[in-house]
């Protein structure tokens, strides 16, 4: 579905990430593997073969951001058809105990980071239209505790994202959210739960999912591929709940 075309996935090195690029790569895309291990990148890049470029950058980092954009164009003829921002971080913290330290990191990595690559691929995706994939949370729907600047962030990203499905949609590029419930396997989940309580943790959500399960990696992939593909060309500034049911149901049990 996705021959002669270029996509760029972040966080692409683990998990969520390494999951989208394998399917996009498996549809016929080129893909651009960004985040900040290299190491991560080449082992994504070693398991698809060719047609991939790895680009280290940090989605903090503008000039590191403009530098993606313009790699991918040279790898892509010119054109940049797919962009998934899937690169984020998710920490626990309750309002009264956030800093600001805590803020700034929630807010620049899960929404200014996506912004950021935005404006700089919009050139490039002029050029034949495409698709851009953002990877938002359940938690930017819904309130849970201990995840107010996370959430926050991900609305944001939301918000953002339907703003510039209006703003583009002349261009022939499209705009959608994707928000995952719980999704085990990931390096985002284990820098936010100690390794000790990590069990308990997906046991716990497993059961509030309605469909009986948390996500996996290629849950998301599939839907990505739905978006970035042609079977959703008529559909833009759509906000997908891909968490098996979870959006029902908003308790959120406190973990000892």
């Amino acid at each position: 579905m996705l021959e002669q075309r270029t996509a760029i996935v972040t966080g692409a090195g683990t998990g969520i990430g390494r999951a989208i690029a394998a399917r996009l790569h498996a549809e016929g895309a080129r893909v651009v593997l960004a985040g900040r291990r290299r190491d991560k990148l080449e082992e994504t890049a070693g398991l698809l073969g060719d047609r991939t470029l790895v680009v280290p950058t940090d989605v903090t980092v503008p000039a590191q951001v403009q530098a993606l954009a313009e790699a991918a164009a040279g790898f892509g003829d010119g054109r940049i058809d797919i962009l998934v921002n899937n690169a984020g971080v998710m920490r626990f913290a309750a309002l009264g105990q956030a800093d600001e330290a805590h803020w700034q990191e929630m807010m620049d990595v899960n929404c200014w980071g996506p912004r950021r690559l935005m404006a700089a691929v919009l050139p490039a995706m002029r050029v034949a239209g495409g698709s851009i994939v953002n990877i938002a949370s359940i938690a930017g729907e819904h309130a849970f505790p201990g995840a107010g600047a996370y959430g926050a962030a991900k609305r944001a990203l939301r918000h953002l994202s339907q703003v510039l499905a209006m703003e583009e949609a002349g261009h022939g590029i499209r705009v959608n959210v994707i928000c995952p419930g719980v999704v085990q396997d990931t390096d985002l989940l284990q820098g936010a739960v100690p390794p000790d309580k990590q069990a308990q943790f997906l046991d716990t959500f497993a059961k509030l999912h309605p469909l009986g399960r948390n996500g996996r990696p290629d849950d998301v992939a599939d839907a990505v591929l739905f978006f970035a593909s042609d079977l959703s060309r008529w559909i833009t500034g759509a906000v997908l709940p891909l968490d098996g049911g979870r959006h029902l149901a908003t308790n959120r049990p406190k973990l000892d």
